[in-house]
């Protein structure tokens, strides 16, 4: 149920009024792709009762977005697959649309719109989604409503941009067990409903019965992506990669029972995945099949007889990185990495709009810093295809490009060594940042994120401290190296991973 504590969420596009005579309330889900934990959905469904207007839930997706690939594509359309076995079980009227080459997504937003009295939809700082809601909402005749359901704390509550993880820390600290009772549902509630058939079914005339809707069987997944012209046409799926809900909870238990454990201590050793203590779930929350907040109430009911309550909170270790959640030190490093530094990328485009594609969003220090060293000597330089290919003298360093290309995904550890490398192997601090963005959003699950920006401008220095002595090309950025690195972790068995991907 969406409560009055939650309107802080909410924010109002265009001013539009709402076009009584229209008969749908419209949820347009673009980035919470999901039917439950999900404060867009609830809010639509609190409208839709509040105005006795059908609530019709409408996902689609184009074929040529951004870095759009078969890989990420089928990903996508596992997950909605799964949203249309779910909406019937929940009894909502939802309806799915995937673009193809012989079924254009022209006019299909001009066709449901048109039936709709109001329409809201998912709120999302980054990616190409401030843009869009911005020239959508220009056109649209009606109200036009943004939902933030990105975290736990609804991010219009934190304040200013946090430049570290200790700045906001404090923040989340401060908010969380408030927010905490005001969640998004379990299980949604009923929107309104007229007896009998639903309006769709009345009106068998309506410009939306002429549209071309996916029905949700995940076996002709393949055939639809032979029929979408991507940006990336050769970014195949990887190997044993499903998207959707069900996959999301199934590596979610997976996690809770195998990987919670040990957690604290073994997060950052590059291991082959079945032997890894990552979650494995950004995927997931990048494309919105599982909510932080349901994550977040499974880590902290972990190992507990009752289910947690904000009374476990320890006050004496409030702003402290460890000890404030949950007696388990494990939960507590999970949820730093997962609410705390998750949401640090999240406010940063969520205060910082005009930062998209550059450094300029690096504090004084850094860019002094950059420009002082920008002409210093680069012990290798390598060319961006050399780089995609692995083509370099460093084995761990290409074998964390080979897992990116190969999986989509890399290990967290590798992921911040891998990025430094690029940053000293191209000739300039732009062209690493823009080769590191091109990469992760092209092969990577979870590019495309503010949490993935939060990994690639971490390596520039961003949400750290200065570094000394100061070092060749990074002056005063903390530095990484694969010798220190080979010293530091036993490597083998995720060598032979890699290998065994090829």
């Amino acid at each position: 149920m969406f409560t009055k504590e939650n309107l802080i969420r909410v924010r109002d596009l265009n001013q539009n009024p709402i076009r009584e005579e229209k008969p749908i309330l419209l949820y347009w889900m673009s980035m919470a792709r999901r039917l439950v934990w999900n404060h867009s959905l609830d809010y639509a469904i609190h409208l839709s009762k509040k105005y006795k207007k059908e609530l019709l839930v409408y996902e689609p997706v184009k074929m040529n977005y951004p870095w759009s690939s078969p890989r990420l594509h089928k990903f996508i359309l596992e997950g909605m697959a799964t949203n249309v076995n779910e909406a019937k079980r929940l009894g909502l009227i939802y309806r799915a649309f995937v673009e193809t080459s012989d079924n254009p997504i022209e006019d299909v937003f001009g066709k449901v719109c048109s039936e709709a009295a109001l329409i809201v939809t998912d709120d999302y700082p980054a990616y190409i989604v401030p843009e869009l809601l911005e020239q959508i909402s220009k056109k649209i005749k009606c109200k036009f409503l943004a939902v933030d359901s990105n975290s736990i704390v609804p991010l219009a509550l934190y304040g200013e941009f946090a430049s570290a993880a200790r700045i906001l820390r404090p923040r989340v600290h401060r908010l969380f067990p408030e927010a905490w009772k005001f969640r998004s549902a379990r299980k949604p509630d009923k929107p309104f409903r007229e007896k009998g058939d639903s309006w769709l079914e009345k009106n068998p005339n309506s410009p939306l019965q002429k549209i071309v809707w996916f029905d949700g069987n995940a076996d002709r997944i393949p055939e639809i992506c032979k029929k979408c012209n991507f940006v990336f046409p050769n970014i195949l799926p990887a190997s044993g990669k499903i998207g959707g809900r069900e996959e999301g909870l199934v590596l979610l238990g997976k996690f809770l029972k195998h990987g919670l454990s040990g957690y604290a201590e073994l997060k950052n050793r590059p291991k082959p995945p079945a032997e890894s203590h990552s979650s494995s779930l950004s995927p997931y929350l990048h494309f919105g099949h599982l909510s932080q907040e349901e994550v977040v109430s499974a880590a902290l009911d972990w190992n507990l007889e009752e289910p947690w309550t904000p009374g476990i909170i320890v006050p004496e270790n409030k702003n402290r990185k460890e000890g404030y959640f949950h007696p388990d030190p494990n939960v507590n490093s999970f949820l730093d990495e997962l609410v705390t530094w998750r949401d640090v990328g999240f406010l940063m485009f969520w205060k910082e709009p005009s930062f998209r594609k550059d450094l300029s969003i690096l504090p004084e220090w850094i860019r002094k810093n950059l420009d002082f060293h920008k002409q210093d000597v680069r012990p290798y330089l390598y060319t961006k295809e050399r780089l995609e290919n692995s083509k370099t003298h460093d084995v761990i360093w290409n074998a964390a490009q080979k897992e990116l290309v190969l999986s989509g995904s890399m290990q967290n550890y590798l992921r911040m060594l891998w990025g430094k490398k690029i940053i000293e192997w191209t000739p300039d601090y732009r062209t690493a940042f823009e080769i590191l963005e091109d990469f992760n959003n092209k092969y990577a699950y979870d590019g495309r994120d503010p949490n993935s920006y939060n990994g690639i401008l971490w390596c520039f220095g961003l949400f750290d401290r200065p570094w000394f002595p100061e070092r060749n090309v990074f002056g005063n950025i903390r530095t990484m190296s694969s010798d220190s690195t080979k010293k530091k972790f036993k490597l083998q068995s995720y060598l032979d991973y890699v290998r065994d991907l090829e």
